[in-house]
């Protein structure tokens, strides 16, 4: 995908198998996803779904860039925010042995960390 403004009202889903990790975006697939879609896209985040992980996660909208970026370079490792109202936390995610780490964040981490990355996304705007 060349234009990363396709992202609108979709969202991306990562397919984990142990060994590769794909990277698809897709479109919604009734009228409430649609609808949250659509909620999420006010806020400046977009939908990410994990296959054959059990999870799943909400990040700003400029993520996609970032971990294209981080998952192709040599460093192969990506830190992500997960910005779940209900769940929030740390996520690395780790291409070289296709693996998702989740640690929760408390509301003062979780605050400071989305300033943090909300930082470093400024040179990922789309």
């Amino acid at each position: 995908m060349n234009n990363i403004d396709e992202l609108v009202l979709k969202q991306v889903v990562l397919y984990l198998d142990g060994k590769n990790l794909e990277l698809k975006i897709v479109g919604p697939n009734n009228d409430d996803e649609l609808d949250e879609l659509k909620k999420l896209d006010k806020k400046g985040l977009v939908k990410f779904r994990i296959i054959d992980a059990s999870a799943g996660f909400i990040a700003h909208k400029g993520i996609l860039q970032k971990l294209i970026n981080d998952l192709s370079g040599q460093n192969q490792f990506s830190e992500i925010i997960d910005r779940n109202i209900k769940s929030p936390g740390l996520l690395q995610i780790c291409a070289s042995d296709v693996r998702l780490k989740k640690t929760a964040l408390s509301p003062e981490q979780f605050k400071k960390k989305v300033r943090e990355e909300n930082l470093r996304l400024e040179n990922y705007k789309i």
